[in-house]
């Protein structure tokens, strides 16, 4: 029998800022798509697949997950209190 390989979904697109652009007189920011979340089923393991860029081929890049944290498909909680205070629900991208 051989061995089983660990099916991963994409979960979340990576994005980076890369410049801002007017719609209906207000600017907006632009982004560029670097790559993609990966995670296995229950989210037990994430790989970041970084697309290629002019100078290298595409990576995929292991998560390793904080202490203390748990992630479902659906959100993060953590079960620790880190003393981080960052409002991670309004980060304007």
């Amino acid at each position: 029998m051989g061995e089983s390989k660990t099916v991963f979904s994409k979960i979340a697109t990576l994005k980076v800022k890369n410049g801002t652009y007017m719609k209906d007189g207000v600017e907006k920011n632009r982004y560029q798509e670097i790559g993609v979340l990966l995670s296995s089923p229950h989210a037990s393991q994430l790989c970041i697949k970084l697309h290629a860029t002019a100078m290298s081929e595409p990576k995929i890049i292991s998560v390793f997950k904080d202490d203390g944290v748990e992630l479902s498909l659906n959100r993060v909680e953590k079960q620790a209190e880190s003393g981080d205070d960052t409002d991670w629900e309004n980060i304007p991208f």
